[in-house]
C-alpha cells in the first residue's frame, strides 16, 4: 500500500487529543483531559466544543485521570451517536462511559465496571482501551493497548448497545499479532481503529514508547486487517499489512498517532484523518490517503 498525505494543522488551542471521529461531514475530537469535545468541518475550522465532563471541582491529579480514549459512532434508534469509552485501567477513575447524541449534543453516562470485569475474566489482567469501532451488523471492536509489561494487543469484539446489556452482552477476546520480525514493532500499542464498509478493512494505528520518556518519540504503524468481518469468530486476527509511518512519510516522523478516523472509502483506497501528539503536549492533525 502506498501513503500520501494531504493536509496537516496544530490544534494549539486544544490540548492533547486522544480520539478522533467523522461524521456527517464534521470532525469530532476528544480531549486526553475529556472536558469537552472539538467539532470542525472537514478543512478543521472550528465550529464549536461540547462540554463532557464539568471537572472544576476535582483535584487537578484527578482530571488528568479521566482517560475517556475511545470513541465510535454507533446507531441507536436509528439516531447517530459518538460512544467515548474509559479505558478501565484505574476502576474508580476509568470505568466510566459517556454516549453522546450527534444531533442533540445532550449525553448519557454509564458505569462500565460490570462490562470491564468480564473483559479480565475472559483473559485481559491488564485493562487499557484505547479505541474502538463500530463494523457492519452492528459489531463493535475495542482495542486493548499492550503496555511494556505486558506488549500483547487484544481486540474485544462485542455489539452495539452492550453498554445497556453488560451481563449478557456478546464478548470476544482475540490477540492480535503483528507481522515481522521488527522488535519495535512487538512492543507498540494499538492506539487507534477505524473501519472500512466498502473494503471490509479494520485499520489502525499503534505506537511504541507508550509508557516511554517524555519527549522521547516513539515510532508510529498504520496497519490493515482486511476481511474483518469474516475474522470474527476466529481465534485470532491476522495482519496483512503494517506501514512503518515515519519512514512512509517523513512529516509524520517523530509524531505518535493517537488514533484515526474514516473520512471517505472507495474500493482499494481510503481518505484518513490522524489526531497525534508531538510529545509537548500539542495536538496535530494530518489527512492521509492509503491505496
Amino acid at each position: 500500500m502506498k501513503l500520501t498525505l494531504t493536509d496537516f494543522k496544530i490544534l494549539s488551542t486544544f490540548p492533547t487529543g486522544s480520539s478522533i471521529e467523522f461524521h456527517d461531514q464534521k470532525v469530532f475530537v476528544v480531549g486526553r483531559d475529556a472536558r469537552e469535545v472539538l467539532i470542525m468541518n472537514k478543512r478543521w475550522k472550528e465550529l464549536e466544543r461540547i462540554p463532557l465532563v464539568d471537572n472544576s471541582a476535582i483535584p487537578i491529579e484527578q482530571k488528568i485521570q479521566s482517560d475517556l480514549e475511545a470513541t465510535t459512532v454507533v446507531l441507536v434508534n436509528s439516531i447517530p451517536r459518538m460512544l467515548i469509552l474509559g479505558s478501565g485501567s484505574r476502576e474508580h477513575y476509568h470505568n466510566k462511559a459517556i454516549l453522546l447524541d450527534l444531533d442533540s449534543y445532550l449525553k448519557d453516562e454509564f458505569d462500565m465496571t460490570v462490562f470491564y470485569d468480564r473483559v479480565k475474566a475472559a483473559g485481559i489482567t491488564d485493562l487499557n482501551i484505547g479505541s474502538a469501532a463500530t463494523l457492519d451488523e452492528g459489531h463493535i471492536i475495542m482495542a486493548n493497548r499492550g503496555s511494556t509489561k505486558n506488549p500483547d494487543n487484544h481486540l474485544i469484539i462485542t455489539r452495539n448497545t452492550f453498554w445497556k446489556h453488560q451481563t449478557d452482552a456478546e464478548l470476544e477476546v482475540l490477540p492480535i499479532k503483528f507481522p515481522g520480525k521488527d522488535e519495535k514493532l512487538k512492543q507498540a500499542g494499538i492506539t487507534g481503529l477505524t473501519y472500512s464498509a466498502v473494503n471490509d478493512w479494520l485499520v489502525f494505528t499503534a505506537a511504541t514508547n507508550e509508557n516511554g520518556p517524555v519527549g522521547v518519540p516513539g515510532d508510529s504503524y498504520l496497519g490493515v486487517i482486511e476481511n474483518a468481518s469474516r475474522k470474527i469468530g476466529r481465534k485470532d486476527m491476522k495482519v496483512n499489512e503494517i506501514i512503518p509511518l515515519g519512514e512512509a512519510e517523513k512529516s509524520l516522523k517523530g509524531y505518535k498517532i493517537d488514533a484515526l478516523c474514516m473520512q471517505s472509502e472507495k474500493n482499494a483506497r481510503v481518505k484518513l484523518q490522524f489526531v497525534a501528539d508531538n510529545n509537548d503536549g500539542v495536538s496535530c492533525l494530518f489527512k492521509v490517503r492509503i491505496k
